[in-house]
């Protein structure tokens, strides 16, 4: 046991203050949010202190964090990282389903010629290189490991979360963060501190940072847990459950050629789009509204929606709509949502064509137009980060017209987006069940997945996860619904005037009220609501904007600006690549070109239809490098890949060229 004299300890003392006073220097310069959190702290729980060794130490609530040689220990534990990290890589699946898009054979055969190439891809990489584009930690500590980490690696990226404010200052006391600040900049990367919060702000954190740097980072990241808490337990669960969100949705070209065809054809319609509901006052506000998706908890609320449906304003969602028709509910508005031509087989399965003209239904731009015609009358809500809308957006007052958010991905979200932005404060949800209790009951038994011989049909839809349900304990859920779920959490937390009941038997949404439909308190009948959705649609929509515009060959003109886009991403990565760490920098420069596109109002749209493929091209290309230990197995491939992501773009652009006045193939 070393104790420390008072001339030693004073010594000991000032070097830490010094320490402390460089890095608050440093946050003031990099960081002046946590540098105006720190300067006038005062730790509560986690202070420093100096052990029975004499060396530095954290305590906390009476005890010592570190038993011994925190330092040291620090050290180990970062070595031992590097012998056996923890990571998450990006998820190539290439299934046997039907492929319908050149982006998909073209990703595949990337993907398969590595296959081909490379059997073993299960290595660790620190024994090929030491280079690290993204790592993640949980926990400060001391810091040392972070001092030992960014000398046995070359780090890049460098994510950093502490829920505890009081061991972050502990930290300042210990490690000089200036120079590890300065070499993730000096690589042309990012260094990130995230304090407090919770663990979907901590997966939010990384999601900034990868919008920031580029997607393509994704495909391998590190993630280090320095200490154990249920806070950094929490955390490190969080990031494995949710980084699937992370890795996809990112859209595709060809995604925006479909939106520009059908938006331009819709317009030429003039079907009139959603206004500010600022500007009109919905004469049904007050009353309530039903949501009614495809889940299997809708057979259960089957008999009370046929009971009620005069008593609320009733929204049918996608192919929701033959299990309600079927059951002689009529609603008062349709969503659709989704893009391709296909989905017209969808609808046009449903039957009950006389009834169809008498339903108005509300889409997203991007819907194909011979669904619109096919009912009433047709309305259209404008979808965010759209290469379409962001066309239209030229032209029209996006005041007037606001993208409606959190519309997607499944038409529930489109639904209660809709109703929302319609003006609307009380929603219902019957049949939004996102998950279900039975693989072999995945959807409405009414609806086209069980009637034998339908296009769609689908005994059994095995589930990726269990999550909380809403009557019962646990529910199996999709990605897919469990993205619709979190969407729909959004949009709630971004309006909590709204009040949201949940009468759905699957996943449980927070922010939403369970109940079941049987213990709801009874409606009044809605007197005259014929009238009432006339006056609404009518003042809540319009198509003033676009009138006498020459929306073809206002867009010709936008495929020359699209064409020297694409010509400058091609030339950033036409060199020959060496390297991996040479195709890390070159594809930062491509992503962060392609993003600066976004910045003006005339690039906008050009954006829009390339930072998708930017986006899936980069990552996949990354993951496929990763697995080869040949560096000159590793070359041919960078540079092979990069020539065939190149003649995929100039082939996007000829294909968008000769077909957005024509009508969508798919």
């Amino acid at each position: 046991m070393t104790q420390l004299s008072d001339f030693d300890l004073d010594i000991q003392t000032k070097l830490l203050r010094a320490t402390f006073l460089n890095n608050m220097a440093v946050l003031r310069k990099h960081m002046p949010e946590i540098f105006e959190f720190y300067q006038n702290y005062t730790p509560t729980r986690t202070k420093l202190t100096f052990d029975h060794n004499g060396e530095v130490n954290m305590i906390d609530d009476g005890s010592l964090v570190y038993e011994e040689h925190a330092k040291e220990n620090s050290y180990k534990q970062a070595e031992l990282f590097v012998k056996e990290p923890r990571l998450f890589s990006y998820s190539l699946n290439f299934g046997d389903n039907n492929i319908n898009f050149e982006h998909e054979r073209v990703l595949q055969k990337l993907y398969k010629k590595r296959e081909e190439e490379v059997q073993k891809t299960g290595f660790n990489i620190f024994d090929v290189e030491k280079n690290v584009d993204l790592l993640t930690m949980i926990g400060v500590g001391l810091g040392f490991h972070i001092e030992r980490i960014f000398q046995l690696c070359d780090v890049r990226l460098f994510y950093l979360y502490e829920p505890d404010p009081d061991c972050f200052y502990c930290a300042l006391h210990c490690i000089d963060f200036g120079p590890l600040i300065e070499h993730c900049f000096a690589r042309g990367g990012a260094f990130t501190i995230r304090l407090g919060g919770n663990a979907n702000q901590y997966v939010n954190g990384l999601n900034a940072v990868l919008i920031e740097q580029g997607y393509f980072n994704i495909a391998r990241f590190y993630n280090y847990r320095h200490y154990r808490s249920k806070a950094t337990d929490e955390t490190f669960q969080k990031i494995y459950e949710l980084a699937y969100r992370l890795s996809n949705g990112w859209g595709f070209f060809e995604d925006e050629i479909i939106s520009v065809i059908h938006t331009l054809s819709n317009a030429k319609e003039s079907f009139p789009f959603l206004k500010n509901n600022k500007s009109f006052e919905n004469p049904l506000e007050g009353r309530p509204v039903f949501i009614i998706g495809n889940g299997p908890s809708f057979d259960e609320t089957i008999e009370y929606l046929r009971s009620n449906v005069v008593n609320a304003v009733v929204f049918s969602c996608g192919s929701a709509l033959k299990s309600i028709l079927d059951a002689g509910i009529i609603p008062d508005f349709h969503i659709e949502m989704e893009r391709t031509a296909a989905l017209y087989k969808w609808v046009d399965s449903v039957g009950h064509k006389e009834t169809l003209k008498k339903i108005n239904i509300i889409t997203l731009n991007t819907v194909f137009t011979d669904i619109l015609k096919l009912f009433k009358n047709a309305y259209i809500l404008p979808k965010p980060k759209d290469g379409g809308m962001d066309f239209l957006y030229e032209f029209l007052d996006e005041e007037k017209y606001p993208p409606v958010y959190s519309c997607n991905p499944t038409v529930t979200n489109a639904a209660t987006a809709a109703a929302i932005y319609m003006g609307f404060k009380e929603l219902y949800l019957f049949g939004v069940d996102y998950g279900y209790i039975d693989e072999e009951r995945h959807h409405s038994q009414g609806s086209l997945y069980y009637q034998k011989g339908s296009h769609v049909e689908q005994k059994k839809m095995s589930g990726d996860m269990k999550v909380a349900g809403n009557f019962v304990d646990t529910v199996f859920t999709k990605h897919h619904f469990d993205n619709s779920r979190a969407s729909l959490e959004i949009l709630l937390e971004q309006r909590p005037e709204i009040t949201c009941y949940n009468c759905s038997n699957g996943a449980k949404i927070h922010l939403t009220k369970s109940i079941r439909c049987e213990d709801l308190d009874a409606f009044s009948e809605i007197e005259d609501k014929k009238e009432a959705i006339i006056k609404l649609l009518s003042i809540g929509f319009s198509f003033t904007g676009l009138e006498g515009i020459n929306l073809k060959k206002e867009f010709e003109n936008k495929l020359v600006l699209l064409k020297e886009a694409i010509t400058n991403i091609i030339t950033i990565t036409s060199e020959e690549i060496h390297s991996r760490r040479e195709l890390t920098q070159i594809l930062s420069k491509q992503y962060k070109y392609t993003k600066a596109l976004k910045d003006h109002g005339d690039t906008q749209v050009i954006y829009r239809f390339l930072q998708g493929t930017v986006n899936y091209f980069q990552s996949n290309i990354m993951t496929n490098v990763y697995c080869y230990q040949d560096t000159v197995e590793q070359k041919k491939y960078i540079n092979h890949s990069l020539e065939v992501y190149h003649n995929h773009l100039n082939w996007l652009y000829d294909e968008l060229a000769s077909s957005y006045n024509q009508r969508a193939k798919i």
